[in-house]
């Protein structure tokens, strides 16, 4: 049943290393990872505790797609489409940031981070440029940037029919592109979107339904608790 609602036939044969490499490098995920594996060692039987009386937040992650071949030139660009979910709406947005990986530069140099908004090619123009960066870098060194974007999203998602994609640049002085927008420099390096979103205040426990457990008396439908151990059957690739 979980393979069905993953669309999959079978547990794909690939590692947990595995899997962490085809995941973004960027420094936030990588925090997260590790937030996780701390919790998973220290914490096994500790619960988590979340303050009633104030809204919590929810981080996502948004992976860049190939846009519609109605706004491309030859082909061209490959990246970057983003899609969102219903979940992420605009009075809910507390953050958004999309993050780029630099390739290394030959020298000290000022970066032009460049984010231009595509549109169909039958409108006449490709790109309009909505947000600019201005970075610098030492020689030799690669690095993930990031640039607020969150009135780009909000605009989006109030016009979902304006949202072809963008194309991301990061010209160095001498007119090199540095700007990771495929796997060809290395998987997890593509661009990607970390939006921060408000869940509002908890609802109280009356609203959220009955938990039960094992013992209890409770005779209504009620929700009891179940762990599932991926690791015990061998799905370590979750």
């Amino acid at each position: 049943q979980i393979l069905s609602k993953l669309r999959l036939k079978q547990a794909p044969n690939i590692s947990r290393d595995v899997v962490k490499q085809l995941l973004p490098k960027a420094p936030p995920l990588q925090q997260l990872l590790d937030q996780y594996d701390v919790l998973g060692d220290d914490n096994k039987d500790g619960v988590m505790e979340e303050d009633d009386e104030h809204a919590t937040t929810e981080t996502i992650m948004t992976m860049a797609t190939e846009p519609q071949s109605i706004v491309q030139v030859d082909r061209k660009p490959k990246c970057c489409l983003f899609s969102f979910t219903s979940k992420i709406q605009v009075n809910r947005i507390v953050h958004a940031q999309l993050w780029v990986h630099l390739l290394p530069a030959d020298e000290v140099t000022t970066v032009f981070l460049q984010i231009s908004r595509l549109m169909p090619v039958t409108d006449g123009g490709r790109h309009i440029g909505i947000r600019s960066l201005k970075i610098d870098v030492n020689a030799g060194v690669s690095s993930w940037q990031s640039i607020d974007v969150k009135q780009v999203l909000s605009v989006w998602l109030r016009q979902p029919e304006t949202n072809w994609g963008i194309e991301i640049n990061a010209f160095d002085s001498k007119g090199n592109d540095l700007a990771v927008t495929s796997a060809e420099a290395g998987e997890g390096l593509q661009p990607f979107m970390e939006v921060t979103i408000s869940e509002g205040p908890k609802r109280s426990r009356r609203d959220s339904g009955l938990d039960c457990d094992e013992n209890s008396p409770e005779s209504r439908c009620c929700r009891y608790p179940l762990t599932v151990d991926f690791e015990d059957f061998g799905w370590d690739w979750i």
